[in-house]
């Protein structure tokens, strides 16, 4: 072995071997650009649309019309292109955050990076798990083998030995080893096959494509009525230019192009917000589903508890020697909790740290929850075996009731127990199949391992009761330790029973299905147990979350309806599989997670909600008038103004809003209900028809006061800004008032406020923004009291949310 093998690349070399052959990256995502989704946007239907408007403006109008006309159409590109720059460098952001992992040996030490900064020369570390992030030679094997059915679609593993090559993109399935990188990126076998590809552009979920799929039926709706009203009033009399500046105007502001962005600005921005908090979305569908969440399905260790793995005692008294041959236990790149404080307690007992040569392994796994090492010493061969009491007993010659009574009293304090055997070997039995070696072993000891629960965890798991969700814990510790730490943190009651993966095998799928719904405690079990469960609280018709962390994890991870990777624990298989990794690998983080989810929801439907409502108003305040034969309430221009203000307060505002109170004691959404059902589309239209009722109301009054048409469209302007402004602060919870929320809370909304009423002030009394915007410079006291009556009107509204209070 050569001297960079055994030390590895230095940090110099590999930050010049990056500059010379580029990040490891074989699929490449789709490049976010400013002027990317820019020139995108300019090619939108809805953008032609307002360029014919301002063609129109041109022919019919004045210079300075048509001038200002392409100023506001400029601003709403820009606000359009800023939104959806925001949300989609969010989700790109997401990627980034969640980008795969690696261990390599650089300077001497194992160390942890980023898969696309491998380089030729590298030393991957090799573990059960592993996904392989370069083309390699191996330079070291124990027992390794290698699924390489994502290149060559062959489903059993491959044994892999010196000087083989091992793939990017395929993943190692046991053993453990080290592997030379000679080919990194499109250099790749993997990377070679995908150089035929595009780049990868992420799917749109389910709720994105709902709401294109609505907006586009809305679309229909709104061109009808952008039809039908200046048909009406050219055969009632009106102007011809101004009902087609009128109709084209309309059809820009009413049809719903921002609904699929709402979704996008919600979603993304809310799901970015929650990676910096330990809860790292990969996929923006996980997003959608969070807060729908019914059941946490959760490993114990290190989860809901610490992951402190702290020896508490040793069973019998020779703590040196069960520590040695728990040593001797231990693989070389083993970085579990346990076998780390056992590596610690060896260098604590001065215990020879260089083990002999391991030269075979086998993992946990399989249904097996034990592990075994031969080492040779010389001539000498030895077996190693270490894992649940239980199991090893069964590979032992005596076990006496002191040791099944000493790992009882160990188990019921919650503490988690491993026992510890061994066996020399003859030369002619070292490549002997394990389970002929795994008989007749010397039992060396127990060791306990104490892990309290996480700080907050019982009181997180209570706070979850109330909100509808429980929580299973599943886990392959002994079933006395299991009850101890369910008990203690809230999940077990006292008569309830701990069932084992024993028990699980013995059930059919409707006996599970039926147990489910009492049964939180599973011990003893395997991931192929965890999948079960999985399945049998999904067809009760729960929605469940599930955590995981091993290779074998990844079928739950993936059946799960929100799938969740340990970050610092969990494997690659795991991490690929899973929608989400957790960073701090914390109960209370899931927790956290799910209810930012229903936030999500909420803000969503709000802001979908606002903006539909306004687009009714709109079209009522049009139609009206013009069956009524009488002039139009807003000038062309003006109606795109509006525009301006009601995509920025529906796309941005809401996204803001904080949480409802009572996001912690409601029951989960049903999944099965429309974001925009019966309920929602009541709420509309009544939202819609007030604000419609105020403006009209505004207009109809500077009618019957004799004002000239551009002081009445002035009244109706104004109350218009007014109105939609009181609107969406009412919006902002259909349940609390606005007092009790806190009228200033939202930032976001009250500078989008302030702007708009700003706007609104500038433009009647500015005389070069009046005349460009066909507005009259009414007085302050008129401008006063418009804003008073259309609050009182809007502000109905309140009242129907304590209506509603008082009848639930």
């Amino acid at each position: 072995m050569t001297q960079k093998n055994n030390q590895g690349l230095t940090t110099n070399e590999a930050q010049k071997r990056l500059l010379e052959f580029g990040p490891n990256q074989i699929f490449k995502p789709t490049k976010i650009s400013f002027l990317g989704i820019a020139k995108h946007e300019v090619m939108e239907p809805m953008i032609l649309l307002l360029l014919v408007v301002g063609f129109f403006y041109s022919i019919w109008g004045k210079l300075e019309d048509a001038i200002t006309i392409f100023v506001i159409i400029s601003l709403l590109v820009l606000a359009e292109v800023y939104n959806e720059f925001r949300a989609k460098k969010a989700i790109a952001s997401l990627e980034k955050i969640t980008a795969p992992k690696t261990k390599v040996l650089r300077d001497s030490n194992i160390i942890e990076i980023d898969s696309e900064n491998v380089v030729p020369d590298d030393i991957l570390i090799l573990t059960s798990g592993t996904k392989i992030a370069a083309d390699a030679k191996v330079d070291h094997d124990v027992s390794l083998q290698v699924d390489e059915s994502a290149l060559t679609g062959e489903s059993f593993p491959l044994d892999k030995n010196y000087n083989d090559e091992i793939y990017a993109g395929t993943i190692v399935v046991s053993g453990e080893g080290r592997a030379e990188v000679f080919a990194t990126a499109e250099n790749t076998k993997l990377g070679k096959i995908a150089s035929t590809l595009k780049e990868v552009k992420p799917p749109k979920t389910a709720l994105q494509l709902a709401m294109k799929s609505l907006a586009g039926k809305l679309v229909y709706l709104a061109v009808f009525f952008s039809i039908l009203i200046p048909i009406i009033g050219i055969m009632r009399g009106q102007d011809l230019k101004t009902m087609v500046l009128t109709g084209l105007s309309l059809s820009f502001a009413t049809i719903p192009e921002e609904l699929p962005i709402i979704i996008t600005m919600v979603l993304g921005l809310g799901a970015y917000e929650l990676s910096k908090n330990n809860f790292l979305v990969k996929r923006i569908k996980a997003a959608e589903t969070l807060g729908n969440a019914t059941v946490i399905v959760t490993d114990k260790t290190g989860t809901i508890t610490e992951s402190q793995m702290k020896i508490a005692s040793l069973y019998p008294g020779n703590e040196k020697e069960i520590i040695e041959k728990a040593f001797c236990a231990i693989s070389q790149y083993s970085v579990s909790p346990m076998e780390l404080e056992i590596k610690n307690k060896a260098v604590e007992l001065k215990i020879d740290k260089s083990l002999p040569e391991m030269i075979r392994e086998r993992i946990f796994g399989n249904g097996r929850k034990s592990k075994s090492v031969i080492r040779k010493n010389e001539n000498e061969y030895e077996l190693f075996t270490s894992g649940a009491p239980e199991e090893i007993f069964t590979m032992c010659r005596d076990i006496g009731d002191d040791i099944k009574n000493g790992l009882a009293e160990q188990t019921s304090k919650g503490r988690r127990v491993i026992a510890v055997a061994y066996k020399k070997l003859t030369a002619a039995e070292k490549n002997l199949d394990f389970a002929e070696l795994e008989k007749d072993l010397n039992f060396a000891g127990l060791i306990s391992f104490e892990d309290p629960p996480r700080k907050g965890v019982k009181e997180t798991i209570a706070k979850a009761v109330e909100a509808g969700i429980r929580t299973i814990m599943v886990t392959g510790d002994h079933p006395l330790t299991a009850r101890s730490i369910a008990k203690e943190i809230g999940i077990l009651a006292e008569d309830n029973q701990v069932l084992t993966g024993k028990d699980l095998d013995k059930l059919s799928e409707e006996e599970l299905q039926n147990i489910i719904k009492s049964a939180s405690v599973f011990a003893r079990t395997t991931p192929h147990h965890k999948y079960r469960i999985v399945q049998a609280l999904q067809k009760n018709g729960e929605v469940v979350a599930v955590t995981g962390d091993g290779i074998n994890d990844a079928l739950a991870l993936k059946g799960a309806d929100i799938g969740i990777a340990m970050g610092i624990r969990g494997t690659d298989v795991a991490k690929e599989a899973a929608e989400v990794v957790l960073a701090d690998d914390n109960y209370i983080t899931i927790m956290q997670g799910i209810f930012e989810g229903r936030k999500f929801f909420d803000n969503l439907q709000k802001g979908i909600k606002y903006y539909l409502s306004v687009k009714v108003a709109l079209i009522l305040i049009f139609l009206l008038p013009v069956l009524l034969g009488i002039p139009m309430p807003l000038a062309p221009i003006q109606i795109i103004i509006l525009e301006l203000f009601m995509d920025l307060a529906a796309s941005a505002g809401f996204v803001a809003e904080p949480k409802e109170r009572n996001i912690y004691s409601r029951p989960p959404r049903n999944p099965k209900e429309s974001i925009i059902n019966n309920r929602v589309i009541k709420d509309i239209l009544i939202k819609g028809t007030v604000l419609f009722i105020a403006v009209i109301s505004v207009y109809f009054y500077a009618r019957s006061q004799n004002l000239s048409l551009v002081q009445s469209q002035t009244f109706a302007f104004s109350a218009w800004i007014f109105g939609h402004i009181v609107l969406a602060f009412i919006s902002r919870s259909d349940k609390e008032s606005i007092f009790s929320l806190g009228m200033f809370t939202n930032k976001i909304i009250n500078l989008w406020a302030l702007t708009a009423i700003t706007f609104l002030v500038l433009g009647i009394y500015l005389p070069f923004l009046k005349e460009r915007f066909n507005l009259f410079s009414i007085s302050f006291t008129q401008l006063i009291f418009i804003a008073l009556i259309v609050s009182l009107i809007v502000g109905s509204l309140e009242l129907r949310k304590m209506f509603n209070l008082n009848k639930r």
